[in-house]
C-alpha cells in the first residue's frame, strides 16, 4: 500500500507478508528517469513492514505532468534476497476546499464523462490492451480530463494507462438491481468493494470513489453510511461519494445528476446556488442536506444522435421530439449544457453522458465502434474553456 504525502514529501509504504519473516528486512528504492530519489529499509514485524522513503525536490503526478516514479522493493534474509517487487506511483494530494476540490494544492475542474467500458465484440472485454489506451486517448482528444468509470470494476490495465496519461478517474462499483434495503446485500456487496479499494488503492489517476449510483429512495440509509464510513477508514487521502445522484445520505461530495434538454432551464436549476441560495436536489424530500461540499453535475446531457438508424430502437435523453435536427444544433445544446457547469462559481466538475454508445443507447459521443460522431476539435474547443473555479 502505497500512501503519498506530499506536504511532508515522503511516501508512506505499508507491505503485507507472506510466511516465517523473523529476522528479514524490507528495502525500498525509488528512482525518477533512473536516477536514486530515495531509499530506506525496515524491519519486518509478523506479516508487515511499513517505512518511509523521503524525498528531495518532489515531482508531482498531475494531468499536465503524469509523472511517475519507478519503485523495487526487495525482502532480504541475512543479506540475501528473498524476493522482489517492481512497481511505480505518483506523488500528488488531494484535497477538500470548498467549492472546488484541489489537486496539489490547485483548483482542478473536473471535466469528466461517463464511461461504462463496454465494446462491440466482448462486452464488458476489452479485445486488446491497445483497446483499453484508446479510450482513454479518445476521451482526451474531446477535451475530457478524466472518466466516471461507470457501474464496472475496470481492468487494472485501463488505471495503468490513466497512470500513465494523466487521466482522472472515479473507482465505481456495479449496483444495478441490487436490493438496497436488504440486511444480506451489505454482506455480499462489502466483500467485492473491499477487494477493489484493495487492488487499486495505488493508483494515482484514482482522485475518487463511488460505491453506488442512483439508489432508490426506500434504501436502507445506514447500508450507505456504513460503506461510506468504511471507505474513509481505508482511505482517508480521496474524496468519497456514498451514491451518485441520489438518494445521499453522507457524503464528502454533493452531485446531482440532470438530464434536461433545455439549456434555459437546465440553468436556471443552479441558478439559486450561485447566487448563494438552495443548491438544486434530485429527491430534496429524502436526500440529505446540502451542507457547502463542493459541488456537480456528475450527468448531464446524453444527447441522442444517430442519424443513421432507421428504426426507435435505440434511445438517448430528450426523446424522439427532443433530438437535434441537425449536427449544428446538437454542437450548440452540447455547448450551452456544458458552458453552464464550466462558468458556475460553485461548480467543481461535470460528467457528460456519455463517451460511446452503448448497446440500445445511443448518446455517445462516438459510436460503439468508436468511429467519430463530430469532429473532436469541436468539442474540445467548448470543454477546454478555464472554469469559473480555475480562474
Amino acid at each position: 500500500k502505497l500512501t503519498p504525502d506530499l506536504d511532508n514529501e515522503r511516501l508512506l509504504i505499508e507491505a503485507k507478508l507472506d510466511g516465517d519473516t523473523k529476522g528479514m528486512v524490507l528495502k525500498a528504492q525509488a528512482t525518477a528517469d533512473g536516477s536514486l530519489a530515495s531509499e530506506g529499509e525496515a524491519k519486518c514485524f509478523g506479516p508487515n513492514a511499513v517505512m518511509y522513503l523521503d524525498f528531495c525536490d518532489v515531482r508531482t503526478w498531475s494531468p499536465e505532468d503524469p509523472f511517475l516514479y519507478d519503485l523495487k522493493l526487495t525482502l532480504e534474509s541475512d543479506g540475501n534476497a528473498v524476493d522482489c517487487v517492481d512497481s511505480y506511483f505518483g506523488m500528488r494530494s488531494i484535497k477538500i476546499v470548498p467549492p472546488a476540490i484541489l489537486i496539489n494544492d490547485k483548483p482542478v475542474f473536473q471535466r469528466l464523462v461517463l464511461d461504462q467500458g463496454f465494446y462491440p465484440d466482448g462486452i464488458y472485454t476489452a479485445p486488446t490492451d491497445e483497446a483499453l489506451r484508446n479510450d482513454i486517448k479518445l476521451s482526451m482528444d474531446l477535451g475530457f480530463n478524466g472518466a466516471r468509470l461507470h457501474e464496472k470494476v475496470f481492468e487494472a490495465r485501463f488505471l495503468y494507462w490513466a497512470d500513465k496519461m494523466g487521466y482522472l478517474v472515479w473507482g465505481e462499483y456495479p449496483n444495478w438491481g441490487v436490493n438496497h434495503s436488504s440486511k444480506e446485500t451489505l454482506e455480499q456487496y462489502l466483500s467485492g468493494w473491499l477487494e477493489e479499494l484493495d487492488r487499486d488503492y495505488n493508483h494515482p489517476s484514482i482522485v475518487g470513489w463511488c460505491p453506488f449510483n442512483e439508489t432508490p429512495g426506500n434504501q436502507n440509509p445506514e447500508l450507505l453510511r456504513l460503506i461510506y464510513r468504511v471507505t474513509k477508514g481505508i482511505d482517508h487521502t480521496r474524496p468519497v461519494i456514498d451514491t451518485s445522484g441520489y438518494v445521499h445520505v453522507e457524503t464528502d461530495l454533493y452531485d446531482v445528476h440532470n438530464y434536461d434538454q433545455n439549456p434555459e432551464t437546465f440553468a436556471k436549476a443552479f441558478q439559486p446556488l450561485a447566487e448563494g441560495g438552495k443548491a438544486w436536489q434530485n429527491s430534496p424530500d429524502k436526500d440529505a442536506p446540502y451542507k457547502g461540499q463542493p459541488y456537480w453535475v456528475s450527468e448531464y446531457g446524453g444527447i441522442w444522435w444517430n442519424p443513421e438508424q432507421k428504426d426507435e430502437k435505440g434511445w438517448g435523453y430528450g426523446g424522439v421530439e427532443g433530438r437535434p435536427k441537425s449536427e449544428e444544433e446538437f454542437i450548440e445544446r452540447y455547448r450551452k449544457l456544458t458552458e453552464t457547469l464550466l462558468n458556475h462559481p460553485k461548480m467543481c466538475a461535470f460528467c457528460y453522458t456519455q463517451l460511446t454508445d452503448v448497446e440500445q443507447e445511443v448518446n455517445g459521443l462516438y459510436y460503439y465502434n468508436r468511429k467519430q460522431k463530430f469532429d473532436p476539435a469541436k468539442i474540445k474547443a467548448i470543454n477546454s474553456q478555464k472554469a469559473a473555479i480555475e480562474k
